[in-house]
């Protein structure tokens, strides 16, 4: 049997999140290219989240596991739930899979958090 350790770790974003960290990148791009600072708030959520990244290159397991009683039904066909916080109270989801050789965490949603309250059903009580 394969240890962890020994196992090839891959990041994976796919969806919504692969669009999110795009668009920010792209935000942050263009300040540059024109000799601008960036907004501080894009700059630091995408640090945030590259950071997240590299956290989870180490270990695929650095999230907080999301109880699946807590789970909305659009994720059920998923093998697990993790999520990320991120700077600006923003939450990254992602789901670990892999086999002998490799773990990929699969990051599928980057959200603030009002967006995070609505998908897991939460609300200001």
């Amino acid at each position: 049997m394969v240890k962890l350790a020994d196992k090839q770790k891959i990041v994976q974003t796919i969806g919504t999140a692969n669009e999110a960290i795009t668009k920010l990148q792209e935000t942050v791009n263009s300040y540059e290219a024109l000799g601008k600072t960036p907004p501080k708030e894009d700059r630091q959520l995408l640090d945030s989240i590259h950071r997240a990244i590299t956290n989870l290159k180490q270990n695929p397991f650095a999230g907080q596991v999301v109880a699946h009683k807590l789970w909305p039904k659009e994720y059920k066909d998923l093998p697990n739930l993790f999520r990320m916080e991120l700077s600006q109270f923003w939450r990254l989801l992602y789901y670990v899979a892999g086999d002998e050789i490799r773990i990929i965490s699969v990051i599928f949603e980057i959200v603030d958090h009002p967006t995070y309250d609505k998908i897991f059903g939460y609300t200001g009580k």
